[in-house]
C-alpha cells in the first residue's frame, strides 16, 4: 500500500498548564503591582478576562508541537516537524504488529486520540479544541480505524491476523464514574446550600461554571454508555 501522511498540531498538556497557571499568576501579580484598582467591578471583570485569555493563547503556544504522521508498510511514522519546548524527542516508527486498540476521548479543552500498544505502551496525541485548527486531525481519527487494518491485513495471514478494535474510554471505566458521582453529589450540596442560605460564599457564577462541567462529563459518560450497549447488541 502507498504512504499515507497526516499532518497534525500536537499539544503538551502539562507544559500547557505549567505555562497557563504560571503566565495567568505572573501577570495577575503584575497588574495588582503596577496599576490601580478599577472602581467599577465590571472594568475588573474585563481585566480579568483579557489576562485569562492572553494567557491561555500563549499557554497554546508554549505547549504547541506539529509532527507528521504516516502510515507505511512497516508500522506508523512519526515524524517531528516542531518539536516541543525543551524536548530532545526523536522521530519514531510503531510497528503495526505491535498495535492492539485505539481510544478517542474529547474533553472540554482537548481531544486525544490513544494508540495502546501490545507491550502495555500507548502512543497518545492530544489536540486543542476550543481554538481553530488547520490540520489533518480529524481526518487521522476518522480514517485510522479502517486503514490501521487494511496495512495490518498486509503484514500476516488473515488465519492468525488479530482486528486492531476500538478500546474502552477513560468516561467507560467504573473509577470515573465514581468520581463522575463524587462531583454531582458536591455540586448539588453546593446548589441546595445556595438556594436555602442565599448568602453564602458560593456565587450563581461559580455553580454555574461547576454545573456546565457536570453536565458535560454526565454526557461523556452516557454516550459511553450507550455505544457499550449498541457494541454488544451486534
Amino acid at each position: 500500500m502507498e504512504k499515507i501522511e497526516y499532518t497534525i498540531t500536537i499539544h503538551s498538556i502539562s507544559r500547557f498548564i505549567v505555562a497557563m497557571f504560571g503566565i495567568f499568576i505572573l501577570s495577575i501579580n503584575l497588574i495588582i503591582d503596577n496599576l490601580p484598582k478599577p472602581e467599577i467591578e465590571f472594568f475588573s471583570i474585563i481585566q480579568f478576562l483579557a489576562v485569562f485569555i492572553a494567557s491561555f493563547y500563549l499557554a497554546h503556544l508554549i505547549g504547541m508541537g506539529k509532527a507528521k504522521i504516516v502510515f507505511t508498510q512497516a508500522g506508523i511514522q512519526h515524524i517531528w516537524e516542531r518539536r516541543f519546548i525543551l524536548s530532545r524527542e526523536k522521530n519514531y516508527i510503531i510497528p503495526w504488529n505491535i498495535v492492539d486498540n485505539y481510544v478517542f476521548q474529547e474533553d472540554r479543552t482537548f481531544d486525544s486520540f490513544i494508540i495502546n500498544l501490545t507491550n502495555k505502551k500507548r502512543y497518545k496525541v492530544n489536540r486543542l479544541n476550543v481554538l481553530p485548527m488547520k490540520d489533518d486531525f480529524k481526518r487521522f481519527v476518522k480514517d485510522f480505524p479502517k486503514l490501521s487494518n487494511d496495512y495490518k491485513n498486509g503484514l500476516v495471514s488473515e488465519t492468525n491476523n488479530q482486528l486492531i478494535k476500538e478500546g474502552e474510554s477513560i468516561y467507560a471505566s467504573k473509577s470515573f464514574r465514581w468520581v463522575f458521582y463524587f462531583l454531582l453529589a458536591g455540586f448539588l450540596i453546593l446548589a441546595l446550600t445556595k438556594l436555602l442560605n442565599p448568602g453564602s460564599g458560593t456565587t450563581w457564577s461559580a455553580l454555574g461554571v461547576i454545573g456546565s462541567g457536570v453536565l458535560f462529563y454526565g454526557m461523556m459518560v452516557l454516550g459511553q454508555k450507550r455505544n457499550n450497549q449498541c457494541h454488544h447488541t451486534k
